[in-house]
């Protein structure tokens, strides 16, 4: 009985694997880095993460319209969003992140709890080579300039301190 449960998992984890848009799929995998490399467990603890395209293709949850991720920094017990998004390309030269209902929402969020944009670009989603941590009250467009997002540059691959989250 368990083989074949562990068979029925894996065949659904691969057909919704190659049913998801390639564009979803990219967002999984930085969503994937920033959990995992950006906010780890030892300094953050989740307390909210938005469902998966598999998961609201079915049933949509209302939820999914915060911000992916909800933390609670370890050591000064804030409360905080973040919003991650990996683009690799610019349209008329800027880095679009999100649409004006998208920022409209983020920016009622945001004066309750800070909210916070990691934007990755160049590179690949599991590996940006460009990394900027953003709070949103600085991020008032959709489409930012690179050398706007620069001067929030963040180092790759190491985890946020929470003195270099909340000095921004």
């Amino acid at each position: 009985m368990r083989l074949f449960s562990l068979i029925t998992e894996t065949v659904d984890f691969i057909t919704d694997r190659i049913n998801t848009p390639e564009s979803f799929k990219v967002g999984q995998d930085f969503e994937k880095y920033v959990e995992e490399y950006l906010f780890p467990k030892k300094y953050y603890e989740m307390i909210e993460r938005t469902h998966d395209y598999h998961t609201n293709s079915k049933n949509y949850v209302e939820a999914s319209l915060n911000p992916d991720f909800k933390f609670r920094d370890r050591i000064t017990k804030k409360e905080f969003y973040v919003e991650a998004k990996f683009r690799t390309n610019l349209y008329n030269g800027k880095l679009v992140w999100c649409t004006d209902k998208q920022l409209a929402r983020y920016q009622s969020i945001n004066k309750q709890t800070p909210v916070f944009l990691i934007l990755g670009d160049s590179g690949k989603a599991t590996m940006p080579e460009c990394l900027s941590l953003i709070p949103l009250s600085k991020a008032k467009y959709t489409g930012l300039f690179p050398s706007f997002a620069d001067q929030f540059a963040i180092v790759p691959g190491l985890a946020i301190s929470s003195k270099a989250l909340w000095n921004r």
